[in-house]
């Protein structure tokens, strides 16, 4: 992930077509935008929260099928792209 002029390594946690939760990341400020780097794709969003062991992010643009499908494929765990991992359920941001 590139946030204003560092790059950060993120575990992607969870994802929707309209956000996602990423993990191992230093926490950041609310409303900075950041891009998302995953394999071929490169992601604008928003950060919407942030702790120091997760941050939400909203995409500036709903991901298509087949790159939610991408970024859902790289999730551990095999969880699927609708919004499950583990015990956890994975709230749509907005």
């Amino acid at each position: 992930m590139v946030y204003g002029k560092e790059i950060q390594r993120a575990r992607l946690i969870n994802v929707s077509a309209t956000g996602a939760r990423l993990g191992q990341l230093s926490q950041m400020e609310p409303d900075r935008l950041v891009l998302i780097c995953l394999l071929h794709l490169k992601i604008p969003a928003k950060v919407v929260w942030s702790n120091e062991k997760q941050t939400g992010v909203h995409f500036l643009e709903p991901l298509s099928v087949a790159d939610l499908q991408t970024m859902g494929a790289t999730i551990a765990d095999g969880a699927s792209p609708r919004g499950k991992w583990g015990n956890h359920g994975f709230r749509e941001l907005r």
